[in-house]
C-alpha cells in the first residue's frame, strides 16, 4: 500500500511539472524584417508608432532590448521583464525643429505566452504592443494613443539576417 502511494505521488509530481515547462516564455531575440500590416499600408498615427523596416531584439531573463527606427530615428528601448518601469531622457525635436529633451517610460508584462509592451513619452503619446511568435514570425498587435485619434494595427515581421 505504501509503495502505491509513493508511486502515485511521484506520478503526480511528474504530471504537474509538464504544464510548467509548456508555459515557458518565448524568446523574441533576433533580427526581424517588416513584412505586412493590417490595415495594409499602416503608417502609425501622426508619425507615432510607425512600423520599423528592421527591428533587432535582444532578450535576457531580465530585459528585452529593442533597436529600431520606430520613433523616427535610430533608438534603443529597454523593457524590464519584471514589470517595473524604466524612465530615461532622450534627445528629440519640437514641431518647429528645435532640439528638446523627451522623457520616455517603458513597462512590460507577460500575459501567458504574449509579451505586452507599453511605451509613453512626454508628448502624451502612448503605444501598446502585444508580441507573439507564430509560424516562425513575430506578430505585433499595436495600439497607439495620443492627442487626437487612436489607431490599431497588426504588424507582421519575418526573421531576417
Amino acid at each position: 500500500m505504501t509503495r502505491r502511494v509513493v508511486l502515485l505521488l511521484m506520478a503526480l509530481g511528474l504530471a504537474s511539472s509538464v504544464p510548467a515547462r509548456a508555459q515557458a516564455k518565448p524568446d523574441f531575440s533576433g533580427t526581424w524584417k517588416f513584412a505586412t500590416s493590417e490595415p495594409s499600408g499602416y503608417k502609425g498615427s501622426n508619425g507615432w508608432g510607425i512600423p520599423s523596416t528592421t527591428v533587432v531584439i535582444r532578450q535576457t531573463a531580465n530585459e528585452l532590448t529593442i533597436e529600431s527606427d520606430q520613433f523616427g530615428a535610430a533608438m534603443k528601448v529597454v523593457y524590464k521583464l519584471d514589470g517595473t518601469d524604466t524612465i530615461w531622457d532622450a534627445q528629440g525635436s519640437s514641431q518647429s525643429g528645435a532640439s528638446t529633451v523627451v522623457k520616455w517610460r517603458t513597462k512590460a508584462k507577460w500575459d501567458g505566452n504574449k509579451l505586452v509592451l507599453f511605451t509613453w513619452n512626454t508628448a502624451l503619446n502612448q503605444l501598446r504592443d502585444i508580441f507573439t511568435l507564430s509560424s516562425g514570425g513575430l506578430n505585433v498587435v499595436r495600439a497607439t494613443e495620443q492627442p487626437g485619434p487612436s489607431t490599431n494595427a497588426v504588424l507582421n515581421y519575418s526573421k531576417g539576417s
